[in-house]
């Protein structure tokens, strides 16, 4: 009746996934092992996005097509809040240095991360105008962040974000699937 969200995908996205969150973890392993001053509050921030899309990679591979969540299970929310006070730590710390960058890019993606809840509990609206013009709007935000550290130089941050980028858009397609034609065989 409604296909799990690894029957509506490729043969490839498994292994793909896996490719990416490995690339992920290594690239919190350097903000881990590069920690400063500076970099601390970045450590911590990695350290509660992964917690955060650890608990999307899990409740979006419960979804069927169509159909909602209707339970969270505790020890999820748990982890999800712990999650979520690393990166709202660490907002907290780019607005008191006034880096409106990292500003914007953390607000971005907690929004993200709120339409990613909305989707899970609401599915009926994902595919909306408005829901679909705002998760692209704050995307490109996260683009945008990722463009200004490339072409200021600043190789970590841009790394960074772009891993972080295509990592959500892995727990997109587990919400969407492949639903464009061309993409399937």
């Amino acid at each position: 009746m409604f296909a799990s969200a690894s029957a509506r995908n490729p043969a490839w996205f498994r292994p793909f996934k896996a490719v990416v969150y490995a690339l992920l973890l290594a690239n919190v392993g350097v903000f881990m092992w590069a920690a400063d001053d500076v970099l601390a509050p970045k450590a911590i921030d990695q350290i509660g996005w992964v917690i955060i899309l650890a608990v999307f990679e899990w409740e979006t591979s419960r979804l069927t097509r169509g159909r909602a969540l209707t339970t969270v299970s505790p020890g999820a929310l748990l982890a999800e809040l712990t999650g979520y006070a690393c990166a709202l730590y660490a907002l907290r710390y780019y607005v008191a240095i006034a880096d409106p960058v990292e500003i914007a890019n953390a607000s971005a993606w907690l929004a993200i991360s709120a339409l990613i809840w909305f989707d899970l509990f609401n599915p009926e609206g994902a595919r909306n105008f408005g829901r679909s013009a705002l998760r692209w709007l704050l995307y490109a935000v996260t683009f945008a962040c990722a463009v200004i550290w490339g072409v200021g130089g600043v190789w970590l941050d841009f790394a960074d974000a772009v891993i972080w980028i295509i990592c959500f858009f892995v727990i997109e397609i587990n919400i969407f699937g492949f639903d464009i034609p061309s993409l399937r065989r």
